[in-house]
């Protein structure tokens, strides 16, 4: 008899999953192996992109002087609300 871990009877697919577990490994390794190429054809795109748009485009002006400062603004909000004290009341978190 085949002992079966707590955490793989909720949800009652422990049928399944003692029945083909190479089965639901390899779907999932495929899965993965799928949603990591797709990732590096996104990147290998985009840097593609970004390397070639600006040898097509034309120069662009510069833009206004109180724009270049926004990534600041929210550098400086960030930071004011990182560090304000929380409103929250104290309370003991109990992990298992």
């Amino acid at each position: 008899m085949m002992m079966v871990h707590p955490r793989d009877q909720v949800g009652g697919d422990t049928h399944k999953n003692l029945v083909a577990p190479n089965v639901a490994a390899s779907k999932k390794a495929r899965n993965c192996a799928c949603m990591v190429s797709y990732s590096v054809l996104i990147l290998a795109l985009l840097t593609l992109f970004i390397l070639l748009l600006p040898l097509v485009l034309p120069p662009l002006p510069p833009p206004p002087l109180l724009l270049l400062f926004v990534p600041v603004f929210l550098l400086v909000v960030l930071f004011f609300l990182a560090f304000s004290p929380s409103t929250l009341p104290n309370m003991a978190v109990l992990t298992s």
